[in-house]
C-alpha cells in the first residue's frame, strides 16, 4: 500500500518527513472531528451546540469510511491469497465482517468468543442510511460505535497477521530512504 508523504522544513533547517496510510490519515481526521464537536459541546451556547452536532455527524462518517477502508484492505489481501474471498469484495459491511472472523477461525480454529451484535446493528442502521441514527447522533452513540468497531477491530489484530494500519510497500520506503539521501547530502 502506498503512504501520504509529509515534509516539513523547519527555519533552523531540520527536517521532519513523516508518512502515513489512508487509513491513519482517516483515523487522525476522526479523533479530531470527535475532539472539535466535544469542545464545541462544552461551550453550552447556540452556536456551539449546533456545531457540535455538525462535527458529531461528520465523525461519524469518517468512522465508518475508516472501518469500511481497513475491511476492505484486508478483505483484498484475503483475495489475493485464498480463492474463497473472491466473492467478499462487493458485498455488505456486515458479510464482509463475516468473511473476516470466518478467516479468524481459519487463523486460529476457536470460536469467536466475543459478541458482535451491537456492532452489526449499527452497521445495519448506516448501511440502511437510517437518517435518524445519523440525526439522533450524540457523543454517546458515537463512542459506542467507536468502541464497537475497536473491539472488532482489535479481535482480528489479536486473531490474525491483519492490521488495520498496514506498514506502507516498499516503492513508499525507497521513496522516503532516497528523499532521506538526497536531503542528508543536501545538508553535508
Amino acid at each position: 500500500m502506498k503512504a501520504k508523504i509529509d515534509v516539513t522544513i523547519f527555519k533552523n533547517g531540520d527536517i521532519d518527513m513523516l508518512h502515513a496510510s489512508i487509513y491513519e490519515e482517516l483515523w487522525k481526521d476522526y479523533c479530531s472531528l470527535k475532539k472539535r464537536a466535544h469542545m464545541h459541546e462544552e461551550r453550552n451556547t447556540k452556536k456551539g451546540n449546533y456545531l457540535c452536532r455538525r462535527y458529531q455527524r461528520v465523525a461519524l462518517l469518517t468512522l465508518f469510511a475508516f472501518f469500511e477502508g481497513v475491511l476492505d484492505n484486508w478483505i483484498h489481501r484475503l483475495q489475493q491469497e485464498y480463492q474463497e474471498y473472491q466473492h467478499v469484495g462487493m458485498t455488505s459491511l456486515k458479510e464482509k465482517c463475516d468473511a473476516v472472523l470466518g478467516y479468524c477461525f481459519f487463523c486460529t480454529y476457536t470460536k469467536r468468543t466475543q459478541d458482535f451484535t451491537e456492532l452489526y446493528d449499527i452497521i445495519h442502521r448506516f448501511e440502511q442510511h437510517d437518517v435518524s441514527f445519523i440525526e439522533h447522533i450524540n457523543r454517546d452513540a458515537l463512542l459506542r460505535a467507536e468502541t464497537m468497531i475497536d473491539a472488532y477491530l482489535c479481535y482480528v489484530e489479536a486473531m490474525t497477521t491483519l492490521r488495520r494500519f498496514p506498514k506502507p510497500d516498499k516503492s513508499t520506503t525507497g521513496l522516503m530512504n532516497k528523499l532521506g539521501g538526497i536531503v542528508k547530502s543536501c545538508r553535508n
